[in-house]
């Protein structure tokens, strides 16, 4: 990290007390033009509007203020970072290129999460997600380097928060970021969708897969499938994931842990103790099923089966949003009151 570049720059951001955003672009800049590699990273604080509409800007300005100093500690020696404006912050990392080297950094900076305190509001959940590019591997362009870490940055939110993603060529060049934001359904467009692809033809069995294919792409979902008391049917994984095989948790299970409406969600790792106790984490702890959302596919009275929406690759642990599990839920219902209408008694 060369110090002496930021010796005599005063241009600090006067609510977070770190760099302004000109300031690290400039230190971009220059090691450009010195042909010294780094990586760059965009960081958001998670649902930050939500903390200001809760608890007040005055509040949102703690929890930033907060955040920038975790951030500066956890950065010295390594990189330097800045505001880049509102709630984002920007890394940029020298001579830190390799792969499994800044997938340690980027996940030391959302474990630190756990530990963080907001003072007054200890409380309060703070999470982050990040995307990341890297120079000379991506680009030797600023701006597509920005372009291309807020590309990984909003797959990462899509993806559900609480997680980062390294830009790879090979697995996110095709990515269209102004097409991407595009897919960005209003939810009642989003729902008829949904429904339009279950209802299109008398075929419900491909209509049902096509609904699963699309929930698990459009969510980013790495794993999606249908379990009835017999098989795992229709089942989706994400192209981005390792397909594995995956077992039956069985009805028994997931009805002795789910709520009385049917619906089951975990969003992190497990200690043994939660584990030892709950057997639908046990089982999936041992398939290596990180964070899942299961809602039950019923109509009057009939159960067809559950739905399972899982994370199977370990970063960290998805952050469910509520307009994912509005969809999850209704989906299950349009198939169960499909599957109800069309008299048909069972899936497997």
């Amino acid at each position: 990290m060369d110090y002496e570049y930021f010796k005599n720059i005063r241009d600090i951001d006067n609510l977070t007390d770190i760099f302004r955003r000109d300031v690290v672009l400039s230190y971009m800049d220059n090691l450009l033009t010195n042909n010294e590699p780094f990586s760059f990273l965009i960081l958001d604080i998670d649902n930050f509007k939500t903390i200001n509409d809760n608890y007040g800007h005055h509040v949102g300005d703690i929890v930033l203020h907060t955040v920038a100093k975790s951030l500066k500690e956890l950065t010295m020696g390594k990189g330097v970072v800045g505001r880049y404006g509102g709630d984002e912050f920007i890394f940029v990392f020298p001579n830190i290129t390799e792969y499994q080297d800044i997938w340690q950094i980027c996940f030391d900076i959302l474990k630190s999460t756990k530990t963080l305190k907001i003072p007054e509001y200890d409380d309060m959940q703070i999470t982050y997600t990040i995307g990341v590019s890297r120079f000379p591997l991506n680009s030797n362009n600023i701006d597509e380097l920005l372009i291309l870490a807020d590309k990984a940055l909003y797959r990462g939110k899509i993806k559900g928060r609480n997680c980062f993603i390294i830009y790879l060529p090979e697995k996110h060049a095709d990515i269209k970021l102004e097409a991407t934001r595009d897919k960005v359904y209003t939810p009642m467009f989003l729902h008829a969708k949904l429904y339009n692809l279950l209802t299109r033809n008398d075929n419900y069995q491909k209509n049902i897969q096509d609904v699963i294919n699309f929930l698990g792409s459009y969510l980013l979902i790495d794993n999606v499938c249908i379990e009835t008391d017999k098989n795992l049917l229709f089942q989706y994984t994400h192209p981005l994931i390792k397909k594995k095989k995956l077992l039956r948790y069985g009805f028994e299970t997931i009805d002795q842990c789910t709520s009385s409406n049917g619906i089951f969600i975990e969003n992190t790792t497990f200690s043994s103790k939660i584990k030892d106790s709950n057997p639908l984490l046990k089982k999936m702890v041992e398939q290596e099923i990180y964070s899942s959302v299961i809602c039950v596919i019923s109509a009057f009275g009939y159960t067809y089966g559950y739905l399972r929406a899982e994370v199977i690759s370990l970063d960290t642990g998805r952050i469910w949003q509520n307009d994912d599990l509005v969809t999850l839920i209704c989906v299950c219902n349009y198939i169960a009151l499909m599957l109800y209408s069309l008299n048909v008694k069972e899936l497997n």
